[in-house]
């Protein structure tokens, strides 16, 4: 069992207002980032540090126990508060999920702390599966200030998903597709509905 996590803190600079909230394909971003969720982890956690703009959301909602620390922040707050040793992380920004790749991701989690795909030869932090062991380094990082979301990598066992094994089941990288902008969200309207 694991807990499904949804990252949803950011104050949406790039974007102007808080993106969490736009309308996609009938429903908000976190709507659908939460659904895309069901079937892989229950509960689902969604965690921010403003809970208020969700409280209309089918999910637990959990305040960040450090405020202001961005993803890493929000990624100790799931560990924290999971029933599960697990947690599958996911940024709200990325409404898409194959659910053969969550499956392939969770079969690789005997032996390691962590597991996380590769996009472009670089490993992608925000959708990734993280154990309960990854709570020391990750308080270790922020109480030194460090904000970046693999600043703990080093100090924990990462399996690393390759692209050529994900993409067997993703091949178009929808589970990777994010919104930074409202061109990208217009970009992602046209993906879907091709």
């Amino acid at each position: 069992m694991l807990t499904g996590t949804i990252l949803a803190g950011g104050k949406s600079r790039r974007y102007g207002r808080n993106k969490a909230l736009e309308p996609f394909l009938g429903k908000s971003l976190i709507e659908h980032a939460v659904e895309s969720l069901c079937g892989v982890g229950d509960p689902i956690l969604v965690v921010a540090n403003d809970l208020v703009p969700y409280l209309r959301v089918r999910a637990t909602l959990v305040q960040d126990v450090v405020r202001d620390q961005g993803p890493l922040g929000g990624i100790c707050t799931a560990l924290l508060f999971s029933p599960h040793d697990w947690v599958f992380v996911k940024a709200v920004d990325m409404p898409f999920m194959v659910a053969e790749l969550a499956n392939m991701m969770c079969a690789l989690r005997e032996g390691c702390d962590a597991v996380a795909p590769l996009l472009n030869d670089r490993v992608e932090p925000l959708l990734a599966l993280y154990s309960r062991r990854c709570l020391p380094p990750i308080a270790a990082a922020l109480e030194k200030g460090e904000r970046k979301v693999t600043s703990f990598y080093r100090k924990v066992r990462v399996r690393e998903l390759p692209e050529e094994k994900w993409r067997k089941v993703d091949p178009e990288g929808l589970s990777f597709k994010n919104v930074n902008t409202p061109e990208n969200l217009d970009e992602l309207r046209g993906v879907r509905e091709r």
